[in-house]
């Protein structure tokens, strides 16, 4: 096992545009190097990716030749972390300095193994406001900005190729009666919505992406979790 305790795992494809303020946010964390490591998958990207991430020799990259999607990205990566969190960042958003830190210290304080925290949303319009706040319902988080336990992500399965993967795995988690959930009750990272299209702006896939979730998973361990759908199949908050 690597002496580092975090990685932070950049799953990227097609992101030349953003990906070297995304690895720049995660190189200048103020928790000590030998705390955390950076790990690049690079999901066969075809623009000028590739040409970016061999200018950073100061973090590890995975290029895989045929392109897997975000799920085998992200199960590729998994298969080669050695520390005993990690934590996953999109190639077009963009850690705080000291998120790294912030959620280690929170992960001792409460001795947890998953820890979130709020985030700022940051709009195409150049709009951004504060996401979350404690505590937060699975409903709430998006994939990144989450610190999870590696091997028990393991032991559950990894990602599966559900539209939400990341609401499937935390669930797995904490159905597990494995891990203990904490939160940080301050944004620790900006989350771009909807820039080049993002795939949740897509209605029908959103709702079809629901339905998929409510075929794997009993409604009442959903409306637990706050992950409940209205009759219009969009997620609500459980009564």
């Amino acid at each position: 096992m690597s002496a580092e305790r975090v990685t932070i795992l950049v799953c990227t494809h097609d992101d030349a545009a953003t990906i070297d303020d995304a690895l720049d946010s995660a190189l200048a964390q103020t928790a000590s190097r030998a705390d955390f490591r950076v790990l690049v998958v690079d999901d066969a990207s075809t623009d000028a990716t590739p040409e970016r991430l061999r200018r950073r020799p100061e973090v590890e990259v995975l290029r895989l030749p045929v392109n897997r999607g975000l799920v085998g990205a992200c199960n590729a990566g998994l298969e080669r972390i050695a520390t005993p969190s990690f934590l996953r960042l999109d190639g077009d958003d963009e850690l705080m300095p000291d998120a790294v830190e912030a959620l280690l210290d929170r992960a001792d304080e409460a001795r947890a193994d998953v820890v979130s925290c709020d985030r700022w949303e940051e709009y195409p319009s150049g709009r951004r406001l504060r996401a979350l706040g404690e505590p937060p319902e699975l409903r709430d988080l998006v994939a990144a900005g989450v610190l999870l336990p590696t091997a028990l992500v393991r032991a559950v399965g990894g990602y599966r190729s559900l539209f939400w993967e990341e609401f499937d795995l935390y669930l797995r988690l904490l159905e597990s009666g494995r891990c203990v959930q904490a939160h940080v009750a301050r944004p620790l990272y900006v989350y771009r919505v909807g820039r080049d299209g993002a795939m949740t702006s897509d209605e029908a896939a959103v709702a079809a992406g629901w339905d998929e979730l409510r075929d794997h998973w009993a409604a009442d361990v959903l409306r637990r979790h706050g992950l409940a759908a209205d009759e219009e199949g969009v997620p609500g908050r459980a009564a």
